[in-house]
C-alpha cells in the first residue's frame, strides 16, 4: 500500500521548500486541504501548517485519533502538546528540523498503527544487544516506546525475525531483557548505494538504517517505567 503525505498549508516555505525536503527524503507528497488527518491504515498522513496559535483549533479532535504532524514556527507549551497528542499528533516539525529528524517523525506517523495505538515514543541513544540464533548485534537504539525500540544497524534482521534483546532502562540504568520480533527494517540498497524505504527497495529515504523491534514479553511494570520516562522527556 502506497504511503502519501498530504500537506495542508499555503506558505512558500511549506508548499515548496518543505515539500522538496520531504521528496528528497523519498516520500510521496501531495497538496491538500484540512478535511481530516490520517487515512487508510495510516498510509496517508496529513501535515498541518500552523502559523499562529489561533490555528490550533482547526487540528483534529480526539474522537478517533489518527496520526498527523504539525509544521510550525509558533511555540507550543507542554499542556497544548499533550492535548493534541490525544487527537493523534505524532510530532512537531519546524524550519530548523534536520532531514533526519523529519524522516524520523514521518516514519513514526506512517508506522503509528504497526505499534500499539496511542503509543508515544522518544528519541534515545542507548546501547542495545540483539541475539538471534548464533548471531549477536551490539549497537545503539535511536528511539524507544513502552512496546518497542528502533535499533540502528547496517545489517538488520529480516522482518518477523524473533530475537532476544538487552538494553538499559534510560532512567535507572537497569539492564532489561525481552523477546522481540522485527516489525520492519530499513536497509542499505548496496546496488544503488541508498538507504531504502521499508516498502520500496528502490526509494531513497534520509534516516538511519536499522530495524523496529516489538517487545514480546517485557513485564508490564517495566513497560510502565519506560512509559513514564517517555512522558517525562516528551
Amino acid at each position: 500500500m502506497e504511503q502519501r503525505l498530504i500537506l495542508a498549508g499555503s506558505s512558500e516555505a511549506f508548499t515548496t521548500v518543505f515539500r522538496r525536503t520531504l521528496e528528497d527524503c523519498g516520500f510521496r507528497v501531495e497538496l491538500g486541504g484540512g478535511e481530516g488527518a490520517g487515512g487508510n491504515e495510516a498510509r496517508e498522513v496529513f501535515v498541518y501548517e500552523i502559523t499562529k496559535k489561533a490555528e490550533l483549533s482547526s487540528l483534529p479532535e480526539n474522537k478517533e485519533p489518527k496520526p498527523y504532524l504539525v509544521f510550525t514556527g509558533a511555540g507550543m507549551d507542554r499542556k497544548t502538546l499533550e492535548a493534541l497528542k490525544q487527537g493523534g499528533l505524532v510530532g512537531v516539525i519546524t524550519g530548523e528540523s534536520s532531514p533526519e529528524e523529519i524522516a524520523f517523525l514521518v516514519n513514526s506517523a506512517f508506522f503509528y498503527t504497526r505499534m500499539l495505538k496511542r503509543n508515544p515514543r522518544t528519541p534515545v541513544s542507548i546501547p542495545v544487544e540483539i541475539r538471534a540464533g548464533s548471531r549477536s548485534i551490539k549497537t545503539t537504539a535511536s528511539s524507544l516506546s513502552r512496546d518497542g525500540i528502533f535499533a540502528v544497524t547496517l545489517n538488520p534482521l529480516p522482518e518477523n525475525t524473533v530475537c532476544e534483546i538487552f538494553f538499559e532502562d534510560p532512567l535507572s540504568g537497569k539492564r532489561l531483557s525481552t523477546g522481540a520480533r522485527v516489525l520492519y527494517n530499513i536497509s542499505i540498497n548496496k546496488d544503488l548505494s541508498i538507504i531504502s524505504s521499508p516498502g520500496d527497495p528502490f526509494k531513497r529515504i534520509v534516516t538511519h538504517p536499522g530495524m523496529a523491534l516489538l517487545f514480546l514479553d517485557l513485564p508490564e511494570k517495566e513497560r510502565e517505567r519506560l512509559e513514564n520516562y517517555i512522558k517525562t522527556v516528551g
